[in-house]
């Protein structure tokens, strides 16, 4: 009658232990994988539509601009101290506090107070800014805009510059040729938030679409300290073909530089009637989507002027949407267009998102299909979501955890409860010798 005794004997408190040890373990191990966006760069990506990016605090003393100060005062007009000479027209300042589309505060680097008494303070920062034959608030940028403050409490600016007025040749070049000095002017305005707001160069995040995309990475070249994204949205083609990488966007202008190609191509004989965007890889993640050189849903408006090349802007606008619990837009990490289309790129270890919510600890090439009509994001059927990386789900899977460890200790102290006295009772029942008893109690205590 001693047999039932000893089919428990093996769980004692030294099994109870080792149990608990292993729960807690699996526990935190859980927490550690759901974080796969860690990276040198210094942020924190949250997950769901609701969500901000947002940069880790450092209060480091930047020497943040290498641009002679002469050199950019001597573009102003000194006799009246006012900005009029500066290439660009106007830094449009959106913060929570001012969010309507005509409440913005207008900028000058060259005028103090106009940084001092803005609602500007030293948190996320994104500078918006528009490509060629664009302004500071054309359409897209404000519903960027309102996105984004929706989404944070942020800082949002939009660079207002000269970018042509007609769709011909000699208005593009004009505006390419001011690309360099909007850059200047838009790394003098960071430096005076550096100076009078305190504005860590870390928490800027540039988006610049077409010929913007290479104002965003020249700003940063001026900068002793590079800023902490850029995400260029099919930065312009055009002049900027095979040129050094201090004359255009490259990866080494941001902590993390990601790259949208809608319309990345090259045509020698049509260089102004198709390919606006850049048919090379600048960024630590470049995306083409359906290819990168023409999209889908441009194919039924063929009279439409740039159409493959402002869906760079729409896509990025989409993304904002969605966060990494699904797999929209997801991209993999592929040679070429036709091996994606053959199905032969792999899903990869860790997903990555093209759009705001690109992973800034994958780099590659990537590539995706989209739909033809908005919403342009398509479900991939195949690979996995990234996995929630909030401070919020942390905490709710430690709290399951430990919550499900207790239950797991409580079963194990019962049933422990309930051998002891199941032993108690054969024991004083007769049914279970002395020497048998002993040793079960020697197996419960030992473990």
């Amino acid at each position: 009658m001693a047999r039932p005794t000893e089919h428990w004997a093996w769980f004692g408190p030294r099994i109870l232990r080792n149990t608990v040890i292993v729960l807690l373990s699996l526990c935190l191990g859980l927490v550690y994988t759901a974080s796969p966006h860690s990276s040198s760069f210094p942020q924190e990506l949250l997950v769901n539509s609701n969500s901000v990016i947002s940069f880790a605090d450092q209060n480091s003393d930047f020497d943040v601009n290498v641009i002679d100060e002469r050199e950019i005062r001597s573009r102003r007009d000194s006799s009246t101290g006012h900005s009029s000479n500066l290439t660009t027209r106007h830094f449009y300042l959106w913060t929570r506090t001012n969010a309507g589309n005509s409440s913005y505060y207008d900028l000058d680097p060259g005028i103090p107070n106009t940084i001092t008494n803005s609602t500007f303070q030293p948190r996320t920062t994104y500078i918006i800014v528009h490509g060629f034959l664009g302004w500071g608030i054309e359409s897209w940028i404000l519903l960027m805009k309102d996105k984004l403050l929706n989404m944070s409490d942020c800082n949002v600016i939009s660079v207002d510059w000269p970018a042509g007025t007609e769709w011909w040749l000699l208005s593009y070049y004009t505006a390419v040729s001011r690309v360099p000095f909007v850059g200047k002017d838009t790394a003098w305005l960071l430096r005076k938030l550096v100076k009078h707001k305190g504005l860590n160069l870390k928490s800027v995040h540039f988006i610049g679409h077409s010929l913007g995309a290479h104002v965003s990475g020249l700003a940063s070249q001026n900068l002793k300290t590079r800023v902490g994204r850029i995400s260029g949205l099919d930065p312009a083609g055009l002049k900027f073909h095979n040129v050094p990488k201090e004359q255009r966007l490259d990866k080494s202008d941001a902590d993390y530089v990601d790259v949208i190609h809608t319309n990345g191509c090259y045509t020698f004989w049509r260089p102004w009637t198709d390919c606006y965007g850049i048919n090379e890889n600048l960024g630590h993640s470049d995306f083409w989507p359906n290819g990168g050189e023409h999209q889908p849903a441009c194919q039924s408006m063929s009279g439409e002027i740039g159409c493959d090349h402002e869906l760079a802007y729409t896509y990025y606008l989409e993304s904002i949407s969605y966060g990494i619990d699904d797999t929209y837009f997801l991209a993999r990490n592929c040679s070429a267009w036709n091996q994606y289309e053959e199905g032969e790129c792999p899903c990869g270890d860790e997903a990555q998102y093209m759009g705001f919510f690109a992973n800034t600890g994958v780099a590659g090439v990537f590539y995706l299909n989209t739909s033809v009509i908005p919403p342009y994001a398509v479900r991939d059927s195949v690979c996995s979501p990234g996995s929630k990386t909030d401070a919020s789900s942390n905490i709710a899977l430690i709290a399951s955890c430990t919550s499900g460890s207790v239950v797991v200790v409580a079963i194990a102290g019962a049933i422990v409860f309930v051998v002891r006295r199941r032993k108690k009772q054969l024991a004083d029942s007769g049914l279970l010798v002395e020497s048998e008893g002993s040793d079960c109690d020697d197996a419960l205590l030992d473990g």
